[in-house]
């Protein structure tokens, strides 16, 4: 399920970003176990809207620390909560310039590893589990939700993949947005960037992909 909320084109509260997540001292790197490190790691790691490629400025809103996530009921209703036992989050908004694609990454850092495997272990549950969705607060709603593969990203514990049709927006307007959204967590840090299209898929899976792999490298 997603993370963060989505930008204005979505009109979702996805929980999109990517997280990436700190490795431990087997792979180099020191734990982070203070808010600050989380904060620095998740302002370094969340991609700006010039890391999307030309064309792309700053939604509104474009950034926030407080990032949620949808998580489905047995009815497959959307209800939104802040992630689990993190230390920080990091949520950044970017959108075309002409509004017809949207983007956002999310950096969410946990206390520990299993928190951050049990984030991404429950996305893949309800994405699994529901392939029609709503939103508890508005008149939203998805179809044709399902996992993907997640094309070649390597350095990453463990990878997640989702794609959905959102065919209904706040107001129960007829919308045609179709969403990609890949998940990536290594360590305690999961990373998630949602990439959202008016009027079919394009290259969503492809510039999700590219966006994961970037964060990947500033870590």
């Amino acid at each position: 399920m997603l993370i963060g909320a989505a930008a204005a084109v979505v009109a979702v509260a996805v929980a999109v970003g990517l997280a990436i997540v700190l490795g431990g001292r087997d792979q180099g790197h020191e734990r982070v176990r203070t808010v600050a490190q989380a904060r620095d790691l998740a302002k370094r790691v969340a991609l700006a809207p010039a890391d999307w490629g030309s064309g792309y400025v700053r939604s509104d809103p474009y950034e926030t620390d407080q990032v949620v996530q949808s998580v489905a009921d047995a009815s497959c209703t959307l209800s939104v909560q802040p992630p689990a036992n993190e230390l920080a989050a990091l949520e950044r908004n970017a959108q075309k310039s002409d509004r017809t694609v949207a983007d956002t990454a999310t950096v969410v850092v946990h206390r520990d590893t299993a928190s951050a495997a049990a984030d991404i272990a429950r996305f893949r549950a309800d994405t699994r589990r529901c392939r029609t969705e709503y939103d508890s607060a508005t008149k939203q709603k998805w179809e044709d939700v399902h996992a993907v593969d997640v094309p070649a990203v390597k350095g990453y514990d463990e990878l997640s993949g989702e794609e959905g049709h959102q065919v209904a927006d706040e107001a129960g307007q007829k919308v045609d947005i179709y969403y990609t959204q890949l998940t990536g967590r290594k360590g305690q840090v999961v990373v998630q960037a949602t990439v959202a299209r008016s009027g079919g898929r394009g290259q969503n899976r492809e510039e999700a992909a590219n966006a994961l792999s970037l964060m990947l490298g500033r870590l």
